[in-house]
């Protein structure tokens, strides 16, 4: 087991920081129980893919990046057995050469597993739940060594209140995934009028397996994405990968956000060019895993929160409105994605089909107004936050938005009574 003394500790978007006396990398179970025995407070991070102080420690960081093997493939049953500190591009490799995939994934494939489960991390579908609803069976190390193991069905209430556990519960050791065979996904992404997508969002959200939005602000169009699944044979190629993927959106994307950078003002004739590369209708059908995942995004700042999908319309309205009328310039895609209700206390999706709207930024000039102008427009609409993504938090309202936040500090206090697992972070949410 590798130990780092001192270790400085940064979130990927460098929003935050710390320093850990002790930082781990354990490479078994057992070294996982004798460091959750031995230290008084410790907390687990993956990529550090998370922008809120969940994974802030002092004292003890424990990194899962060498706990990541395939542990066991039931093909029969279609469930893979794995250790929490796999990656997902790790994972979607593996599914891949066996003739298997994930059901479902979001836009980015950096994240730890274990960090998946935790914090509701989503795609989107409106048939499809938070990707923790994928998780036949999980085991915990509880704050005194002990592995704890729950079945969803098995161990059904425990289960949901423990499976978006934050951290809280303990070190996670070993996941079992339902998953599926392997399938295509007919990318169809067009550009089109916000206000008239806004119109006819029903259709687009319950007529399409996987459907998102991506809206550059200031601007009246919208990059409207439908991914249906398929078994048809693959026909994207790899040139307008890379010139598309990788050279556009990673390169050309960052050279514009620094001329933008340059002066604010802009920003909007930016993001109009930055529209017109979706100008071309993309019509391609290609392995399930490689259309879910995004070209990976250049650092900023990022607040995510989840609705009754029932406000969609106006909601979204009321944000490009807001936006519109205000100083903001903001150089990054805001993401729009949806989701199937769940039974999981702290899933932002708990009882009720969601919509996911953020607010991000390529830039920390202004952010704080416009997380704080975000914040006001979410909380009108009773939003619930993502718990990995930034947010100012009033424990009074999560307590009133998320009905088992109670229940889940009174279990939170039954297995870790002395708050091993807990930080500045959590103790803002549950003290």
């Amino acid at each position: 087991m590798k130990q780092t003394n001192n270790y400085r500790f940064f979130t990927w978007a460098k929003n935050l920081d710390c320093t850990a006396a002790c930082y781990y990398q354990p490479e078994t179970e057992e070294e996982i129980i004798e460091l959750v025995k031995k230290n008084e407070s410790i907390r687990v991070v993956g990529t550090g893919h998370s922008w809120s102080g969940i994974c802030i420690n002092t004292t003890a960081l424990v990194n899962l990046d060498h706990y990541n093997k395939v542990l066991q493939l039931n093909k029969e049953k279609q469930q893979v057995t794995v250790q929490p500190g796999i990656k997902l591009w790790q994972l979607n490799d593996y599914l891949a050469k066996e003739g298997f995939a994930l059901a479902n994934l979001g836009s980015i494939d950096e994240q730890s597993l274990a960090g998946v489960i935790s914090t509701a991390t989503h795609g989107s579908g409106i048939q499809f739940q938070v990707l923790a609803s994928q998780v036949e069976e999980l085991s915990i190390i509880k704050p005194n060594g002990d592995k704890w193991l729950l079945h969803r069905e098995r161990d059904k209430d425990v289960f949901n209140l423990a499976i978006v556990g934050l951290g809280c519960l303990g070190i996670i050791s070993e996941v079992t995934l339902n998953i599926v065979p392997a399938y295509q996904l007919h990318d169809q992404t067009t550009v089109e009028k916000f206000d008239e997508v806004i119109d006819k969002l029903d259709e687009y959200v319950n007529g399409t397996d996987h459907f998102k939005l991506w809206w550059f602000p200031h601007i009246d169009e919208v990059v409207v994405y439908r991914y249906t699944r398929t078994n048809a044979p693959r026909n994207d190629w790899r040139i307008r990968q890379w010139l598309m993927d990788e050279f556009l959106s990673v390169n050309v994307y960052r050279l514009l956000l620094a001329i933008g950078n340059i002066n604010r003002n802009w920003r909007k004739v930016i993001n109009r060019l930055l529209v017109q590369k979706f100008m071309q209708p993309l019509d391609r059908i290609e392995q399930s895993h490689k259309v879910f995942v995004v070209p990976k995004p250049p650092l900023h700042r990022e607040t995510e929160w989840g609705f009754d999908i029932a406000v969609s319309k106006q909601l979204l309205r009321e944000y490009k409105q807001m936006i519109n009328a205000s100083s903001h310039r903001i150089n990054f895609i805001q993401e729009i994605r949806f989701s199937k209700a769940d039974s999981f206390a702290l899933s932002p999706c708990y009882e009720r089909n969601t919509i996911w709207l953020g607010a991000y930024n390529a830039d920390n000039h202004g952010w704080n107004e416009l997380l704080n102008d975000f914040e006001v427009l979410a909380k009108e609409y009773n939003g619930r936050p993502h718990w990995g993504k930034e947010f100012n938090i009033d424990k009074t309202y999560l307590k009133a938005q998320y009905p088992m936040l109670t229940s889940f500090n009174n279990l939170r206090q039954q297995v870790d009574p002395t708050g091993k697992f807990a930080n500045h972070y959590i103790n803002q949410i549950f003290s």
